[in-house]
């Protein structure tokens, strides 16, 4: 008797609903499409004219901000841009949509901090989420993790931070 009721639902209800909204898919999934196209060619775009550009990704987690801003962002090379995560909302110099696709397609993502530099048109990713945590909990070189911020992004080595 259930099983009867349940198909009765299913055909009084859910078929006509998703015959209705047929109209509205077909016009729709389309246009969705269209502009993914359309944002995926400005998203190259920026890709091309921000050959060369790095880019360091810190968020608002409560044990980390502080010592970041304070202690690590000080130090780091002119060169490179800050990205600023504060829930949903990105804090950029840089368009806050191109920047979100940058970090949704993140391939090395393990938390953060985060790197990113853009080289050839290509972006390229590195989570420094462990060498971090290891200065802020274990009392590592501050001076080792921002070495290995800069050579990942090519720049030179720094000599010591206190």
């Amino acid at each position: 008797m259930r099983k009867l009721k349940n198909i009765l639902i299913i055909v009084i209800i859910e078929i006509p609903l998703f015959i209705l909204a047929i109209p509205f898919m077909i016009v729709i999934i389309p246009i969705g499409y269209l502009r993914r196209i359309k944002f995926e060619k400005k998203y190259a775009v920026f890709l091309n004219e921000n050959n060369g550009k790095n880019f360091f990704c810190y968020n608002n987690r409560k044990d980390s901000k502080q010592y970041l801003k304070e202690t690590i962002l000080p130090h780091l090379n002119d060169e490179i841009d800050i990205v600023y995560l504060d829930g949903n909302k990105i804090e950029s110099d840089h368009n806050s949509n191109f920047i979100s696709e940058a970090l949704f397609g993140l391939k090395n993502y393990n938390k953060f901090p985060h790197l990113m530099k853009i080289r050839n048109g290509k972006l390229i990713d590195k989570s420094i989420n462990n060498p971090f945590y290891n200065v802020l909990n274990m009392n590592k070189s501050k001076t080792e993790l921002l070495n290995t911020i800069n050579v990942f992004f090519e720049l030179n080595k720094i000599k010591n931070v206190t």
